[in-house]
């Protein structure tokens, strides 16, 4: 059986919502909560009959405390054992009870499920989930198996929970932004401030009446300009610098263009007018909104914040609350395949040769240059313990291309770009909003110190993983907004990013399953060897 996972409304609030009921009419004086449900390995026959009979007990459970499930979250045929194997449904409830709704506006504040590791098995899966429950005290949680309700709110209960978790995990729960800040005069007032050129501005010169470099160079100016716009329609940082180079631009200080100076380049919230310092935007103290500075800019406040969504996995900075520092961030390599990488399939493949023991390699095939032996290159498996799968990549790029291009055009070509409001919004206001009351009675001597710092590092983690919600949301949404309208057309002009983010919104993974036996490996190619797993539909 294949892994699936899904999650929806229940069938009987989607029917009466058609026939004009309101969500509150339909859910009256019960508790909105999600059925989660999840198998390791079905082998009952039929169509995912373990998972169906956990709802199933899950409904009847809700009933009887006066509950009501308004959706379903399902994992199928996947283990919560391995932190490497990821349950997209368990991670969508996650989200939608940290916003204590669903993307639909329908409020859910609680999980039932036949027992709790069908939930949680990992330390990281409980405090994912805890962190979810507690953002107020409305979170519920209800064992079927056991009859139990789960006390997620007592202290109790959090320390069970963690005791297998490392310290890590803890030394991790004390980070927290840098609150000091350190901004001059100059900076408050909006003028320019000392330092090295910047792209695109004119250098500092006395004698032509330029003191700060706060006026666009009309040499640099349309190359960077023409660098954000890239970067705002998904091209890859590479293709902007193999662009920069092709043209002969030089940088500020002579040397090569690098990916990573482009990407500092574009979003640096100088080319709006904005300054940054010490991980905070520089404020107006009388009104709050961000100071604009007195030099030229080049994109507007919006463009820079669409800029910075695209780096939100190298750079602690969120582009709604302006906090962070694009120059100073912390740089951590995004887990997606949709990162920029060498080859068009390269992390989506997977060996799907079996073993003796009848197991499947599934190692992710890597790949490799045109070479002498290899003139069109080649995907291969370099597991150690795997004989190991290769196809030729051009092949399989061309047969898997054909494919997402078929399903864009008929899933995009009539949509047109939409601008949803993210359904959390309310939620991490509330934490943000707390953390200041928090700060503020600390204060005042309102709490004793030990209080506020076993109380801050806890809210932080609840901000944090709504940001990251709220993140993710954001670049799903840009995602499909990017694609909708789609024509094969359009698919000649996107670079090596652009159609990885494409397949991406399609494709899951592909297994590649090797050559039947007594096949040559001289005969054509098989297309039918290229097991496809697509995205679960949202």
């Amino acid at each position: 059986m294949k892994a699936t996972s899904t999650w929806r409304l229940v069938p009987e609030l989607e029917k009466a919502l058609a026939e004009g009921m309101t969500v509150e009419e339909w859910i009256g004086d019960r508790c909105p909560v999600c059925s989660y449900a999840r198998i390791s390995e079905d082998k009952l026959e039929g169509e995912a009959i373990g998972v169906g009979r956990q709802h199933a007990n899950n409904d009847q459970a809700a009933v009887d405390l006066n509950w009501v499930v308004v959706a379903r979250y399902t994992d199928n045929h996947i283990t919560a054992a391995d932190p490497d194997i990821q349950r997209p449904a368990f991670l969508e409830m996650v989200r939608d009870l940290r916003a204590r709704r669903t993307p639909d506006g329908v409020p859910v504040c609680g999980i039932i499920a036949v027992a709790e590791d069908r939930v949680r098995r990992l330390p990281e899966d409980f405090l994912r989930v805890h962190r979810a429950l507690t953002v107020d005290r409305q979170g519920c949680f209800y064992v079927v198996d056991e009859k139990r309700h789960v006390d997620v709110h007592s202290d109790g209960a959090q320390v069970v929970g963690l005791v297998t978790s490392s310290s890590d995990e803890r030394e991790v729960s004390k980070i927290k932004r840098r609150s000091e800040r350190s901004i001059r005069d100059r900076a408050r007032e909006g003028k320019q401030s000392g330092g090295h050129r910047r792209f695109g501005w004119l250098p500092a010169d006395a004698k032509a009446g330029r003191p700060n470099n706060d006026r666009l160079d009309p040499a640099e100016a349309p190359y960077l300009r023409t660098a954000i716009e890239d970067i705002m329609t998904g091209k890859s940082e590479r293709t902007v610098t193999q662009w920069l180079i092709a043209e002969k631009v030089p940088t500020v200080k002579g040397g090569k263009w690098q990916s990573t100076t482009v990407r500092n380049m574009v979003s640096n919230p100088a080319i709006c007018g904005y300054r940054m310092l010490d991980g905070e935007l520089v404020r107006d103290p009388e009104t709050g909104l961000p100071v604009v500075g007195d030099w030229e800019t080049i994109a507007t406040p919006e463009e820079w914040k669409k800029v910075l969504r695209r780096y939100n996995s190298y750079y602690k900075v969120d582009p709604e609350t302006l906090k962070g520092d694009p120059s100073r961030g912390v740089r951590k390599r995004r887990k997606e395949i949709t990162q920029t990488r060498k080859y068009l399939m390269s992390g989506y493949l997977r060996c799907g040769r079996v073993d003796l023991s009848d197991q499947r390699c599934l190692s992710t095939m890597v790949g490799n240059p045109v070479s002498d032996r290899a003139p069109h290159g080649t995907y291969a498996c370099n597991a150690s313990n795997c004989p190991g799968v290769a196809r030729r990549m051009d092949l399989v790029d061309k047969s898997i291309t054909k494919l997402v291009q078929t399903i864009l055009s008929q899933q995009y070509a009539a949509k047109e770009p939409q601008h949803r409001e993210w359904h959390g919004q309310a939620i991490l206001d509330s934490l943000v909003k707390r953390k200041r009351l928090l700060k503020e009675a600390y204060n005042s001597g309102a709490v004793q110190p030990a209080d506020f710092f076993e109380m801050l590092p806890e809210l932080d983690f609840q901000i944090l993983e709504s940001e990251k919600d709220q993140e993710e949301f954001l670049v799903a949404q840009e995602a499909q907004n990017f694609l909708a309208g789609f024509t094969t057309e359009r698919w000649t002009k996107f670079d090596l990013r652009q159609k990885r983010i494409a397949i991406g919104t399609v494709i899951q993974t592909v297994i590649v399953h090797p050559l039947p036996q007594g096949r040559s490996t001289r005969a054509p190619f098989d297309p039918d060897l290229l097991e496809v797993i697509f995205r679960p539909k949202t």
